[in-house]
């Protein structure tokens, strides 16, 4: 049963169950199928978003479209990069999930936030659903106003990818009190919080060299050696004094003997 044709019949069997599709998406070409999106396209290459976007399993891009993008015109190509990366959603959102908030506004993480650019919230963009259905994005920075519309669906390829076209750019506030001041590569960041660097911390005594130690350890030496010696001669002293008795006894003892052998004889 084992013939060449069975052997076929069951790779193809196996083969049916263990392979799994690749995911995969581009979103050059995406966009390429639509001439309103034209310069926000080039835009994402320019910077290299694109292939940013490319190498994710899982993006939503927030795409604008030509009459949209004359506010780029005025940047650089570092400052349109970090403009264009809170446009990069983190995670798959199509209009129906959109809608499906429940609680009708969320917090979404975007690309900037992942670049370690960003400061306090500028790194996440607050959507909200209106009570009259409108879908608005916005700066999740505290003050910033909604004003991007979402406007509709570009493309989708459930869970991967989705590219929704909104009305207008989601700029980058500064976290202060000041709602008005839009963040570049060139403005000053507020105030950050003192790091560790800032404080001044206990540190253990660095050890005496050798030349301190053994002269501070002299003394101390110098005096268990006395204490040390002080019993010593005491010792020899009493030594001394015990072999003087022992020495008299004896003479006592033959001194004795002697008298009792001369009045025995006697």
């Amino acid at each position: 049963m084992s013939s060449p044709s069975s052997l076929t019949l069951f790779f193809l069997f196996a083969s049916t169950f263990l392979y799994t599709p690749s995911i995969s998406f581009n979103i050059t070409t995406i966009l390429s199928q639509n001439k309103d999106f034209s310069d926000f396209n080039k835009l994402l290459s320019q910077t290299q978003i694109a292939s940013t976007i490319n190498s994710r399993q899982t993006i939503t891009v927030l795409a604008l479209s030509n009459d949209a993008m004359s506010f780029f015109s005025s940047q650089s190509i570092e400052d349109n990069k970090i403009s264009l990366s809170l446009h990069v959603v983190l995670d798959y959102y199509d209009i129906k999930k959109l809608k499906s908030l429940s609680k009708k506004t969320a917090i979404l993480t975007t690309l900037f936030q992942q670049s370690g650019q960003a400061k306090g919230q500028q790194g996440f963009i607050n959507v909200t659903v209106k009570d009259n259905g409108d879908v608005m994005f916005g700066s999740a920075v505290r003050g910033s106003i909604l004003d991007a519309q979402l406007l509709d669906s570009v493309a989708s390829q459930p869970f991967n990818i989705s590219v929704l076209h909104i009305s207008s750019y989601i700029p980058i506030m500064n976290p202060d009190s000041n709602p008005d001041i839009i963040y570049t590569s060139s403005s000053p960041l507020p105030a950050q919080a003192p790091n560790d660097d800032d404080y001044e911390y206990d540190e253990p005594p660095s050890p005496p060299s050798p030349r301190s130690s053994a002269k501070a350890h002299a003394p101390a030496a110098a005096k268990a050696a006395a204490t040390a010696k002080a019993p010593s001669s005491k010792a020899n002293s009493t030594s001394s004094a015990s072999a003087i008795t022992s020495q008299l006894d004896l003479a006592f003892a033959v001194v004795m003997s002697s008298f009792w052998v001369l009045m025995t004889v006697w």
